[in-house]
């Protein structure tokens, strides 16, 4: 079935934006009013906007001469986000052809050198796989609509010329190796665009690489555990009021990794004593006993708790001998008391 796609555009023929066949558009009027109206593909130049139909370039400067902003419905708020130093890896191909950043396809793009500085661009992939797998209909027109958004609509049209690329140029992070050299980043409810501009000539002027966000997210965790890993791979117990809290990373998960939450009550410990002093039988005791909840790597909540398990200070660390003793003590039981109890059960 073929998707049609309704295209608006503003009075001198610029494609601002793209919707579906029997989507709807936002307009805001001078004075504030707002409303949505369903749209309706005629052909490649006639739309059905409400009850009316309108050569689409009829309908541009109907809504220019009453000072109208139209834009698809429920399109997120864009923003030019600063970045970070570090994050302009993700304006670059990777060094590792082999790690999947969750990169779905990059476009390069310059103005060229006529009076009004048309921007030119073409589209570039990264990994096929990702390509194939996130390159929707949905996807591709929200890319467009951001490229062209900030070339005619935006407050701060980055992508209008180079005068309007170097005026963006102070507001945000420059590369530490080439000052000519900034970036942004444009976040939608799935994807993360990151920009990397240069405004001299002679240049591609802009890259635009587009991210799934919850790849994305988990690459970035993965180096962030690859980093810390030595602090990792430790077991950690948080001693509490009604019992103890046992964290730990298990990276054979089938999301990639997770964070573990063992809640370990003083009564389930007491059970745990009655089956020996050998560790590892004390310690499956409490694992099979526990409460248990887990942070999947793929989740927006994983990196903040990783990094509250590595700075936070464990009361004890390690499933071993030293740790079954710790936590038996603070469930208020010690060695003589296991002996009266199994002394009892005779």
């Amino acid at each position: 079935m073929e998707n049609k796609e309704i295209r608006f555009i503003d009075s001198s023929y610029n494609e601002l934006f793209r919707i579906p066949d029997g989507g709807y558009i936002t307009v805001k009027t001078r004075d504030g009013a707002v409303t949505d109206r369903k749209c309706k593909y005629i052909d490649d130049y006639h739309t059905q906007i409400g009850y009316n139909v309108f050569h689409i370039c009829q309908f541009a400067e109907l809504m220019e001469r009453g000072g109208n902003i139209y834009r698809p419905k429920d399109t997120p708020d864009l923003k030019l986000e600063r970045i970070s130093q570090e994050e302009f890896e993700f304006t670059f191909a990777p060094k590792d052809k082999e790690q999947n950043r969750g990169c779905i396809c990059y476009i390069r793009g310059y103005f060229d050198n006529s009076i009004d500085e048309r921007f030119q661009s073409s589209a570039m992939i990264e990994s096929r796989e990702n390509y194939k797998k996130y390159k929707t209909n949905d996807f591709s027109r929200e890319l467009d609509n951001i490229i062209n958004y900030f070339r005619f609509q935006a407050d701060t049209p980055i992508l209008k010329s180079r005068a309007q690329m170097r005026l963006a140029s102070a507001d945000t992070e420059h590369l530490v190796s080439d000052d000519n050299v900034f970036g942004y980043k444009v976040n939608t409810d799935n994807n993360v665009y990151y920009l990397r501009c240069d405004p001299r000539q002679g240049q591609y002027n802009v890259y635009c690489y587009a991210y799934n966000r919850e790849m994305l997210g988990t690459y970035i965790n993965l180096q962030f555990i690859e980093k810390h890993h030595t602090d990792i791979s430790r077991d950690k117990f948080f001693v509490g009021e009604n019992g103890v809290t046992e964290v730990y990373y298990n990276p054979d998960a089938a999301a990639g990794g997770q964070l573990v939450y063992n809640d370990i009550s003083f009564d389930l410990i007491k059970e745990a004593a009655q089956k020996g002093n050998n560790f590892k039988d004390f310690f499956s005791h409490l694992d099979s006993g526990c409460t248990q909840y887990l942070i999947d790597i793929n989740t927006p909540e994983f990196k903040g708790n990783l990094d509250s398990f590595i700075r936070r200070k464990a009361d004890f660390e390690n499933c071993n001998a030293k740790t079954m003793k710790a936590l038996k003590q603070a469930a208020g039981i010690t060695p003589e008391k296991v002996r009266k109890d199994k002394n009892l059960e005779r």
